[in-house]
């Protein structure tokens, strides 16, 4: 029996017009269980589906663009992929000597997007946007 997460990815990607694939299907559902934003590295050593990687390279970035998930950069070398909740919408903030990271709920979207169109000089509209913070946890904050 499918779970309900399971059938809710299904549904995502036929209202995306992805074929469904086990593949496809595997991979939103692992993302969308997941508790945290994912390198590639990670989701291909712990998916329980066999994917080569340059499948799971293509999957990640279609899915991206479609925004389904979204891609985070946490200045590292590699890009990490997030399932993008319907929700709620957040951001992060990264310990930049452990790598501990916190989800920050709390987006003031409308007002900071008045703000950047209100200063810019070339731009009328404004799509998305992706906000992470950087600093030191508590942790770290301690042994320094």
């Amino acid at each position: 029996m499918k779970s309900t997460e399971t059938i809710f990815c299904e549904k995502l990607l036929q209202k995306n017009a992805y074929r469904l694939t086990p593949g496809r299907i595997a991979l939103l559902t692992f993302l969308k269980q997941s508790k945290k934003p994912l390198s590639v590295q990670e989701i291909y050593e712990k998916i329980h589906y066999p994917m080569n990687k340059v499948t799971l390279y293509r999957a990640l970035e279609d899915f991206s663009k479609s925004k389904i998930i979204t891609k985070i950069n946490l200045r590292e070398s590699a890009a990490y992929y997030e399932f993008l909740h319907t929700d709620h919408h957040h951001h992060h903030i990264i310990c930049e000597l452990c790598g501990t990271l916190e989800d920050i709920e709390h987006c003031h979207q409308v007002r900071l997007q008045g703000d950047a169109l209100l200063h810019s000089k070339s731009f009328t509209r404004i799509n998305s946007h992706s906000l992470e913070f950087f600093g030191i946890c508590r942790v770290c904050s301690s042994r320094v």
